[in-house]
């Protein structure tokens, strides 16, 4: 089986109109009055999240409260993901891990705890121009999909995203197309020696 972890992001809600309009115009009249959108920015409820899944399906997802710090993150890979990736998998064997170049997945105490021998995961290398590659991101955008209704506090928010989370999670062909197509996604890297993709 393709032991595939993938993982975290920022999830939120938006109170104001979200997407793009459209408008007929000629050529230099772009920000006259009647040609801009004005767009209320209050209101706005986000929660911080971590999860990861692999192609057998939804793994563990958590709440981030305050800033995540590098000691957050490795707290987050010692507590949430390795009980929960050992329970699925076994600790037999090295399980593959992706991450993206974030500061903090960069940074060197979160490298340094991959590089512990104690530690069952492979860190697999990730390119530089793959920030949007990882599919967690559309994992990301269905659950922001599933949100259809304003949020007033962020309790609410995490209270709905659980309940998408958990719906997902009946899902096994879902998790399966996601994890499968990292196949495609890496061999795309590959075709363009890593510079930008579709993805």
């Amino acid at each position: 089986m393709f032991k595939l972890l993938i993982i975290n992001k920022i999830i939120g809600n938006r109170s104001q109109e979200c997407g793009r309009s459209y408008v007929y115009r000629m050529n230099g009249t772009r920000f006259q009055p009647g040609h801009t959108k004005s767009i209320k920015r209050s209101g706005r409820t986000s929660v911080p999240v971590w999860a990861w899944f692999s192609c057998s399906g939804a793994g563990a997802i958590t709440r981030i409260e305050g800033r995540l710090t590098a000691q957050k993150y490795i707290k987050i890979l010692e507590d949430i993901l390795m009980p929960t990736a050992w329970a699925r998998f076994g600790t037999d064997e090295r399980i593959p891990f992706v991450q993206d170049l974030s500061s903090i997945h960069e940074s060197i105490a979160v490298q340094e705890w991959f590089e512990d021998e104690g530690v069952s995961f492979e860190l697999l290398p990730w390119p530089p121009k793959g920030a949007d590659m990882n599919p967690i991101e559309n994992l990301w955008s269905e659950m922001v999909r599933e949100q259809d209704q304003h949020h007033s506090t962020a309790n609410q928010l995490w209270d709905s995203v659980l309940g998408t989370w958990n719906h997902l999670s009946q899902r096994p062909s879902y998790w399966r197309v996601l994890g499968n197509s990292m196949r495609s996604r890496m061999q795309m890297v590959i075709d363009v020696d890593g510079d930008w993709t579709k993805y």
